[in-house]
């Protein structure tokens, strides 16, 4: 952890990007163009006043607007499927196939949100994602805590404030490629003489099919983006052409 001194008053630069720091520094949506930057960054992460930082070394503001830079992932992290906090040990859904409606519902709608709307809901969003896991078999194979929203709320609290930025982001990518990718081969437009609610009820049925299948063969913990979306997107096809 960096610390430093402005007037005698100390002020530590966290060692990750939790989701509410994260969500401070995007808010300002020209912040990176604008004069001072630097100092600004800092002030967001650690509530230093932007005016003392400007009296400071500029060597010492630039080394730690740096690192705070760096701690912001540049691309998209990979998906991880667990982690601990505060001694629980949170997991992703691990059974797609018993994903509730409700809990479906939630998070597509949280996840097509406009970026600006999208940034209040991301602590909300690794809420619904990542649940205590209640029930452990392997590593990579275990049970996670049934999907109440008010425990939901109470959880998403302490994740906006604790939680690496890292973690959302690569949860929220795999899910949003996933769907982009998903309606891209269900071809609603060769549904439109169906009737709305038989459509429902057959794209719902696709999607648990096709949730099962991927869940099925996974077997490590870490997997990248393109790995996880390639062998949807092989299974979708295969789903299609079946069908």
């Amino acid at each position: 952890m960096i610390k430093f001194k402005v007037d005698d008053t100390e002020y530590k630069v966290p060692t990750f990007i939790s989701i509410e720091n994260y969500v401070k520094i995007f808010r300002q949506k020209d912040i990176f163009s604008e004069d001072y930057f630097a100092a600004k960054i800092i002030s967001e992460i650690t509530n230093c006043p932007v005016e003392d930082l400007l009296e400071g070394d500029a060597q010492e503001i630039n080394y730690v607007a740096s690192y705070i830079m760096s701690l912001i992932p540049q691309e998209t992290p990979k998906f991880i499927d667990r982690f601990e906090l505060d001694g629980i040990h949170y997991g992703f859904f691990p059974k797609w196939r018993d994903l509730s409606y409700a809990e479906f519902v939630d998070m597509d709608t949280i996840s097509t949100k406009k970026p600006d709307e999208l940034l209040s809901l991301l602590h909300i969003l690794a809420s619904i994602m990542y649940r205590p896991i209640i029930k452990e078999r392997t590593p990579h194979d275990f049970d996670i805590e049934k999907y109440d929203i008010e425990l939901m709320k109470q959880r998403s609290e302490l994740f906006k404030k604790k939680l690496d930025i890292k973690y959302i982001l690569g949860a929220q990518f795999f899910f949003i490629n996933y769907a982009r990718i998903f309606s891209s081969y269900t071809q609603m437009s060769l549904m439109k003489k169906i009737p709305m609610w038989t459509r429902i009820k057959l794209i719902w049925k696709m999607r648990k099919m096709i949730w099962t299948i991927v869940f099925k063969r996974r077997s490590v913990g870490l997997l990248s983006q393109t790995e996880l979306l390639e062998m949807i997107l092989e299974n979708t096809t295969i789903s299609t052409k079946k069908t």
